[in-house]
């Protein structure tokens, strides 16, 4: 989905034939079946619409990079440059900022904390709809913390976005031994 300021500008939604079979787990999880996916494109037939779609937007998602991996193969497959956009991870954002308040960082556990308006059910459209819902209630509890922009809030689930991080320039010219 495209998202801005709460606004659902866009959606893309297609399932796609791995080429290989599914295991019976991800069916378990996903719901997806060899059958639904058997008349469906190949990634390779929808990658360039795919890529458009997400044009030069900040990528969210929730555990992001790996399904990133899935998309970066295909590219890499196709001869096509890599994605050379902004990485927003809500499962890492919302380690650094709600982790004492909840049980896991799961998105199922994240929309219910939250309060989201869509529940995730493991199927893309559905989970990048939910993701949307946790990305916002993280971005309130950011602002709480004076993350003002998208290069703080890019910064706030690394060690760069540490509160204290600052101060480890006082101790460069201490000794490391006794």
């Amino acid at each position: 989905v495209k998202v801005r300021g709460g606004e659902l500008l866009g959606r893309f939604q297609t399932l796609v034939d791995p080429g290989v079979a599914i295991p019976p787990a991800i069916t378990v999880l996903t719901g997806i079946t060899q059958a639904m996916v058997r008349s469906a494109p190949r990634i390779e037939e929808v990658l360039a619409r795919v890529v458009g779609f997400i044009g030069d937007a900040v990528l969210v998602g929730h555990n992001v990079r790996f399904d990133l991996r899935f998309l970066a193969a295909a590219l890499e497959r196709e001869g096509r440059p890599g994605l050379a956009n902004s990485i927003l991870d809500t499962c890492a954002l919302a380690r650094r900022l709600v982790r004492e308040e909840i049980p896991d960082c799961r998105l199922h556990t994240l929309a219910q904390h939250f309060g989201a308006a869509h529940r995730p059910t493991h199927r893309a459209l559905d989970d990048a709809l939910a993701t949307t819902d946790v990305l916002y209630g993280l971005m309130d509890r950011a602002a709480a913390l004076g993350v003002l922009g998208l290069e703080d809030l890019l910064a706030l689930p690394t060690v760069a976005g540490h509160p204290q991080f600052g101060k480890m320039a006082l101790a460069r010219a201490l000794p490391r031994q006794p």
